[in-house]
Order: structure tokens, then sequence, then C-alpha cells
């Protein structure tokens, strides 16, 4: 897997030290240095990758010519290089060809397009968005081509070009009213309606991402957010190169030109109501106009001619489809208001992209860097790990350019003083933005021990995370405010007095420092859970599930695998006891015993799969076992011949439409139900209003105490433009409501079957809600009907056993 990557490198290295060799080839030689030649011994040999090994991860001697070490010319010295010399010395690879750094700024070319750099093409293709999600396409353009650039996808073993789920970015980056991990009450951005590059960053932060757009690429309801088969990319590196003052002379437009030489395409906003008809967008200084729209730069002219009264235009690929513009294209003037000059929003870079080799990374900025602490030059963290772990790295957000860093670890603190250091290293960042710092040897870390990561930073201003507004958000409606926590003890700063707890100065506050592990303990690769479904005596699915272990300590250990309680319905195969070794892997198969199965009650059976180390109990891991036996049936239904008397705000109601509303004979409401005359509808024979907050027509509570695999279906009509915009949502409390759809369906609408899957939620609850909402949201011109239902069904599993929920709530941790 790509988290043992480096680990195989090095087992490899040191294989073949008795091999040494030189010059199996004819390197090409560029100025003074030998491509590949990372010693200066004259030729290309296993010596040149333990030096890469020591420099890179033990502190050892940087190459005399780094030009002769980036032998991927990936515009960096990274493990990827290591790789490419081993396959050239003993896997038939290509040679290193190292070429002279590009032009510099005095050389810069007069035009310049990612599309053909010698005739290589570095940008994906034009996506086509759904919702306000511009900035995930805006970003993902950026990842996806320093991907490109840096060999790294076709490194990892992917095939085509990349393309990452810029949909798991929407869902997933915890700041929406679907997932927000700080708050109990939602956060205030709505799902595919908004984000930041700020957003983007606290992602990838966290390790969530990116993962493949075949792993969870979803609009219509979230993919999930962890799982064993998908691929991880991190991030290591992003960088703004906008001016923290705004003003029309803060763009930065050289050093713009030369990253995307270096590192690919670069994120930026704009304001697309400026777009012209030729395709150009510009914003003059003098308007009154915030950015609403974010894409990718990928090239430039300077040549360009743009209202703007000098000529110079970025090449922006749009996120509109590949019919629209100059397929898929257009052109911002450098002189834009907002493109490249925004101080959040102008220019970011996100490059040094990898596959994710972290098997966790300790945070307590979920939301990222929104804040900067002045006058402060030294703060850390406190994290406590959970199990026995190296420190491979750790990163860090710098809010200026050039910025001298010092990093300690320590192991104690009493309160008021830092003692027992661990490690230390300084260094310096050229830009600002968030920084991922390899430790120069990974740093040995026992289970449940406190760990501090400190940092000094020479211009006196940390990042931190805290509850805030966001005035002008991309893709949403004006700004948004964003919901944070903290607790005491996570986050400490120094002043003239000493060290402080900073919930003490904000109790939503904490720095963005983290720290990113590798784990040396018992590492299962598994399924959160371990769910089995189907009809009594078969077919079950899925037929089995395959669980591997292995473990990274320097001694054999002794394993079991223990059902509780245990089952004669479940049948385990293969390593289910005994002893590893190190580095190696067990595997155990977990299948259902389908004969058993036919004299089963119909019901749901719940257990625990354990994975137990005899000889370091505090790695056993537990995972959760389900059994779901039986056939889903009809269980409640509401035809709607009569009024059920749900709670109807604003202009919902109960009654039999006749085709009224819309606009021109455009978005009308239907002419009675879907069976039957009556629905329920949104101002059933009118329109909804030009403005509109969340109003709700929501059901009566619906007993699921006795069910599981609980869906609900109905007949959708809803007629709405984008503006006028529908929600589905459920609750088992009647106050935290999960948003399970949300969408607009055109002027066009017609009878369509909605099937919502709402287990999560309402199995063996006894009080289930199940709501619809009309919302309007901008400045529309038009209106229509909106909502009308009918048939509203539930669909589910009765468990005739009655068997309790889960008896465990432990989880195991697993590989991304």
């Amino acid at each position: 897997m790509a988290r043992n990557y480096l680990i195989n490198i090095i087992i490899s290295v040191f294989c073949f030290l008795i091999f040494i060799f030189i010059g199996l080839a004819s390197p090409i030689e560029s100025g003074d240095f030998m491509c590949g030649d990372v010693n200066g011994s004259g030729g290309i040999n296993i010596l040149d990758v333990t030096y890469l090994i020591n420099y890179l991860y033990k502190g050892g001697p940087a190459p005399e010519f780094p030009e002769a070490a980036d032998v991927n010319m990936s515009g960096s010295i990274n493990i990827l290089d290591i790789s490419y010399i081993i396959n050239y010395l003993y896997k038939g690879g290509p040679e290193p060809v190292c070429e002279d750094p590009g032009p510099g700024p005095d050389e810069l070319p007069e035009t310049f397009d990612l599309r053909d750099v010698d005739g290589e093409n570095y940008v994906t293709s034009v996506k086509s968005q759904r919702g306000g999600t511009c900035w995930a396409f805006g970003t993902m353009g950026s990842v996806e081509s320093n991907l490109l650039m840096t060999g790294a996808w076709a490194a990892a073993g992917e095939t085509g070009e990349p393309n990452l789920a810029e949909y798991h970015l929407d869902w997933w980056n915890g700041f929406n009213d679907y997932w927000n991990p700080e708050v109990d009450s939602i956060a205030y951005v709505l799902v595919h309606n908004g984000g930041d590059f700020q957003m983007s960053s606290a992602y990838f932060s966290r390790g969530d991402g990116a993962v493949r757009d075949i792993d969870g690429q979803s609009y219509g309801e979230p993919p999930d957010h962890y799982n064993d088969t998908f691929h991880y990319f991190y991030v290591r590196d992003i960088e703004w190169y906008s001016s923290m003052m705004w003003s029309e002379d803060s763009a930065n437009i050289e050093l713009i030109k030369e990253k995307l030489m270096e590192y690919g395409g670069i994120g930026t906003c704009l304001n697309s109501d400026y777009i012209n008809n030729d395709y150009i967008c510009y914003v003059p200084y003098s308007e009154d106009a915030w950015g609403n729209h974010v894409v990718t730069i990928v090239g430039w002219d300077d040549n360009k001619v743009t209202p703007a009264p000098e000529p110079g235009a970025w090449l922006c690929k749009n996120s509109w489809g590949g019919t629209w513009g100059i397929d898929g294209y257009f052109w911002t003037s450098y002189y834009d208001k907002i493109c490249g000059r925004e101080p959040t929003l102008g220019a970011v870079s996100f490059h040094n992209v990898v596959p994710l080799i972290y098997d966790s990374i300790y945070a307590h900025d979920i939301h990222g860097w929104y804040g900067p602490m002045e006058h402060t030059y030294e703060a850390f963290n406190v994290f406590t790990t959970d199990k026995n772990e190296l420190l491979m790295a750790v990163n860090i957000v710098t809010l200026e350019d050039s910025v001298d860093y010092t990093v300690t670890i320590y192991d104690t603190f009493d309160g008021s003083t830092l003692s027992d250091e661990l490690t230390s290293f300084s260094g310096w960042i050229e830009f600002k933005g968030f920084h991922t710092i390899d430790l120069p040897t990974p740093l040995e870390l026992s289970h449940d021990n406190d760990f501090y990561i400190h940092v000094y930073l020479s211009n006196g201003i940390m990042a931190y995370d805290y509850s805030t507004y966001v005035e002008n958000m991309p893709g949403a409606d004006g700004g948004v405010f964003i919901e944070s926590k903290s607790k005491p003890k996570q986050s400490y700063y120094k002043n003239q007095r000493g060290w402080n707890d900073l919930y003490n100065f904000d109790q939503t506050a904490n720095f963005c420092i983290k720290g990113l592990v590798c784990f040396r303990s018992l590492k299962v690769y598994s399924e959160d859970s371990l769910i089995f479904e189907g009809p009594q005596g078969g077919p079950i699915d899925p037929t089995g599930y395959t669980i591997k272990f292995t473990h990274r300590y320097n001694d054999p250990i002794n394993f079991v695998i223990d059902p509780v309680p245990g089952y004669d319905w479940l049948v385990l195969t293969g390593d289910i006891s005994g002893s590893l070794a190190p580095g190696d892997t067990g595997e155990v198969t977990v299948t259902i015993d389908e004969s058993m199965t036919a004299i089963m009650t119909q019901g749901q059976y719940n257990g625990i799969l354990g994975i137990r180390n005899l000889d370091y109990p505090e790695d056993d891991v537990e995972l959760e076992l389900k059994l779901k036996l039986g056939t889903a049936s009809l269980q409640e239904e509401w035809l709607l011949d009569s009024d059920p008397g749900w709670t109807c705000e604003g202009d919902w109601a109960f009654g039999s439409p006749t085709g009224g509303g819309g606009y021109f004979g455009f978005g009308t409401d239907p002419v009675g139900g879907y069976t039957g005359d009556n629905v329920y509808g949104y101002n059933i024979d009118g329109n909804y209003p030009l403005s509109l907050p969340e109003t709700h027509l929501t059901s009566e509570p619906i007993d699921c105490s006795k069910l599981f695999n609980v869906r609900f279906n109905f007949q959708k009509w809803l007629a709405v433009d984008g503006f006028g915009i529908g929600h589905v949502k459920a609750s088992n409390d009647g106050i935290n409501w999960h948003t399970l759809w949300t969408g607009y369906e055109g002027v066009y609408p017609l009878w369509e079957e909605m099937d919502i899957d709402i287990s999560h939620i309402a199995d063996f609850q006894p009080t289930v809600y199940l709501r619809w909402t009309m919302v309007v949201i901008g400045n529309p011109l038009y209106t229509f009907g909106g909502w009308s239902l009918d048939d509203i069904k539930i669909i589910a599993v009765y468990d005739s056993t009655m068997t309790s929920p889960p008896v465990s709530d432990n989880t195991v941790t697993t590989s991304k």
C-alpha cells in the first residue's frame, strides 16, 4: 500500500547494496553535473539512493547540485526521485533526464499554456459543475495539474489523467449543514452552495481527501467519508501568492507566472458577471464588485487585448463544460480587481501532492486558519497518542512571506514550563500558506502518551481556527458564519506573562499545528463495520469480508481473532490465531453460514469481532458486526386520500392542485395528485414568493423502534429554477435535522419517484420525523410552482427478535 512505500524502498536499498555498480548507461549531462549523480561520484549507483535517503529523512547533507537529484523534473527533491533512480538501476526504467531550470523572471515567455509545454499537457479535462461548487472544481483543477506535472499520479499506479472527486470535498469539508464535526448545531454553509480555498485547505490538511472521482464523486447523496478502498492523495503545500493588502497595484503577476511554470494550475477567483461576449473578464478596480466564481489559471498571454487599459491576461479553465466559452476556457485581465489580488482567493497553488502515507493526523483546528493572532511568536498544541506511533511530520500555517520557523517536540508540560525535549528542527518558509515539514528522523511515541508540538515563528503571527463570519463566499449568497469550538488544555500561546491557554482567550479557538503519524503497532485494514444482509436462507450480501493486519514492532507478536459473543452462523477462515513476524501480514476472511440463517428469526443480530494483540493489548481493535436478516416490506403509507394532519409552515397546505402557478405555462403545479386528487404542496395553486427563508412541511412522529434498513419513498413534483430550491430532511428527535436531498428539477416538472435510505437516522428509533423544505436563494426574476408530493411510504424490515443495538462503541482506525 502507499503507506508502506517508504519502508519498502529502504528495504530494497539495503538488499541491493551488495550489488553496487556504476554507469549502467550514459546519463544526460547538463552543465557541471550528471543527472542522477547525486553524490558527485561520476556515475549513478545505489550510493546515490542512500545519499538521497540520508538527505530527505536523516538530516544528511544536501546534494551539491540539486538539479542532479531532481531526476523526474518535478521541481523538488522527494521520494519519487528515489523511486525513479531505483527503477532506472534495477527495473529497466528510463534514464534520468535533468533539464536546466526554466527561464527566470527576466526571461518569462510572453505566452504560456500548461496544455502545451513542449508538447506535454499538464491540464486535466474541463468538467461541468452542479450547484455552487465552483470552488471545489477550481481547487481540484490545481491539484490535478500538479499531479500531472510531477508524475505522482502515474507513479502511484493510477491510469489515465488525474480525476479527483470535487463533490467529496463539497460534502466533507466540515463547514456545511451536512457535516461540521465541531458543533452539535448546523453550520451556516449549505451543501453545494459555496466555499473557498481555506475550506479546501482544511479538508486536505485533515487527510480527508483528495480522493479519486471513482471513489467519492456523488452529488445527490453523500459519498462515504472514509473507505478502505479509496485512494487518498495528500497536498503537502498550499501557498497564497496574492498580497495580504488588497490594492490596485497588489497583483504579483511575475510571481504567479513563475509558480504556474513550477507547480501547475493556480486557483483564483473573479466575478463571472463581468465575462463579456468575447469570453474576457475584467472588473475595474473602481467597481463595487466581489468575487463570485472560482476557476483555475493555466496560462497567460502578455499581448492579449482586454477592456483593461493595458494588454495582458490569464488563461482560465472554467467548470461549465467544454462547450461553454473557448472550449471551456476564457481570459481574465492581469488588471482585474479580484483575480490575482483578492487576499485569500486571488492566487492559490496546491502542490507537492502525493499519495497519503500517514495513518493518522493529530489536529484541533478542524476548520484550518481563519484568524491571525499577532504579536505571538510561540505556541504549542497538546496531543495524546492513540497507539504506539512514529511522528513523521508536522504541518503549520504561515500568514506572511519569508518566515523563519523552529519546531520542537516536548514530552512534558507542567502548566508553566515545557521540558524533556524530544527533537527540534528549524528552517525558512518563502511564501505564506500551509506547509508540511518532515522530521529529520521519525520520532517514536508510545501509546497513550502526551506530546507537545511547539512552534516559533519569526514574524510573530500565529494562524488559528475560531468561529467567524466570512463576508464573501464564492458560490454562496453573500456571507456565511463558520462555527468552531475548542476545549481547555489543547492550544497554548506565550506572552510576557508566560504560557496561556488559548481557550481562555476564545472558547472556539485552536492553533493550526498538526502532527502526522504512522502506526508502529498492530495495523488493521478493514471496513469499520462488517455488515451482512439478506433474506432468511440467503443469499447474503456481501459474500464475505477480508481483514488484513500487520505490525511494525521489532519482535514477533501473538494474536487471536475473537468474536464476542460466539456465533454459530459466523465463519472465520485464515489466520485466526498465531504469531506474526515484524512486517508480515495476516489475513482472515469473515463469511456467513447461509444454511444457518434459514432457521433463524428475521431480525438484526449484533456483535463484535476483536483483533487481539496478546502482547500489546492496547493495540486491540474491535470491529462492529451486524447480520441484518429479513426482507423489507411496506410498514407505513400515506396516500393522501385524506389529510394526515402534518405541520404546515407558511403556504404549505394539503389539497387538490389544478395546475396553477408557473410563468407563461412553465413550472406549474400538477393537476391532481400522482394517485387520487390530493397532495401536500407549497402554495398548491400558485407560486412561491421572490424571497423565502426555509419553510417546512413536517410529518408527525413515526415509530420505527422495531424497524431496520428503513427507507422512505414518495412521489415528487418540484417546479423550481435553481433560485428556488427543495430540501428533504429527516430527524429522530425533531431538533437535529439531516439533509437527505437538495436540488432543483427545472421548469418542466414531472411526477418522479424518490427512494431515500434513512437507516442511519431511523433504524430502531421510536420517533422519526420527515421534512420537506422550500427556500429561495439569491435574487430571482421569476418564481414557479414549487413542491408537490404524494404517496409517502415507509419501507423496512420488521425485527422479530428485537435484538439490542450494537454492544460496543469501539471502532477500528483503518487505512485510507
